[in-house]
């Protein structure tokens, strides 16, 4: 199954942030450099997050984003919703609208049990159940080079390399010795 891209940069900088020690809290760019989001856009949906009042930011020195409730409360529907991205269990996978049991399309059967499957996923999900209990990388542990960031490695979707000019794609599994620089 595939999320638009959006939702996936949202579901994973929200494990992320919800893997912080309590009481720290992460600046957009080193969030953006840890989990191979580019910091502009990641910037613009950690506001959404925040007016969802999912995140909390504060400015300045010691500044950051930081979760705004405990992970236990925080859906991944509420974080799939504040990214704009729509569940509807109503939408009819064969293109007639909405979708109608009395009047079933060809595809209502299978597409209705993932259909299902995903809301229930996202309803009953919560950032809790996607915390490690170790934490992760902090993100002076990535811009330092003692873990690979996520931006040097090659995902399945392709390169995630630093879009500064003059950087080459990487080969699946390549590190980048220059992001530790």
């Amino acid at each position: 199954m595939h999320l638009p891209q959006t939702a996936e940069y949202a579901l994973r900088a929200m494990t992320y942030i919800a893997n912080l020690r309590e009481g720290d809290s992460v600046r957009a760019r080193d969030l953006g450099r840890a989990i191979g989001v580019p910091a502009p856009y990641l910037s613009k949906l950690l506001r959404r997050m925040v007016v969802a009042h999912l995140l909390t930011s504060r400015k300045g020195h010691g500044g950051g984003f930081a979760l705004a409730q405990p992970p236990t409360f925080i859906r991944f529907l509420d974080v799939l919703s504040a990214s704009d991205y729509d569940i509807n269990p109503k939408h009819c996978a064969f293109g007639w609208g909405s979708c109608n049991p009395n009047n079933p399309c060809p595809m209502h059967p299978t597409w209705t049990k993932l259909n299902d499957a995903l809301c229930t996923w996202a309803a009953t999900t919560t950032l809790a159940d996607v915390m490690t209990g170790q934490g992760l990388p902090a993100p002076a542990d990535v811009l330092s080079g003692r873990v690979p960031p996520a931006e040097a490695v090659v995902g399945r979707d392709g390169p995630l390399a630093t879009t500064r000019r003059g950087r080459r794609p990487l080969q699946r599994g390549q590190v980048d010795a220059r992001a530790a620089e």
